[in-house]
């Protein structure tokens, strides 16, 4: 399968990550299931982290933070996302506070 990649300002932007939210949708993945974000020091300072996964977490992502999506690159088995720092607090906020 070719990649298909959408960007934030064309006409079937939203249109498209809908699509691919509701093919994720209550899917768990296997033991192998992976999901990835990618906080590159010089892509911050562009502007972006990039997001991979293979399962539900692609769903909420769209779910929560479609406005902050730059671009989805669909790979069909997985999906990359660049988002906008704007809407991404820090790797470490993955983390609950220990007491």
């Amino acid at each position: 399968m070719s990649v298909k990649v959408y960007k934030r300002g064309e006409e079937s932007f939203l249109k498209n990550i809908k699509k691919v939210a509701k093919r994720f949708k209550g899917k768990g993945g296997g033991p192998d299931s992976e999901t990835a974000v990618n906080a590159h020091k010089q892509d911050i300072q562009d502007g972006w982290v990039w997001f991979w996964s293979d399962n539900s977490d692609i769903t909420n992502l769209i779910t929560r933070s479609s406005k902050y999506i730059l671009e989805l690159n669909d790979h069909g088995e997985t999906v990359g996302m660049k988002i906008d720092k704007k809407g991404f607090r820090s790797c470490y906020h993955a983390f609950k506070v220990g007491k």
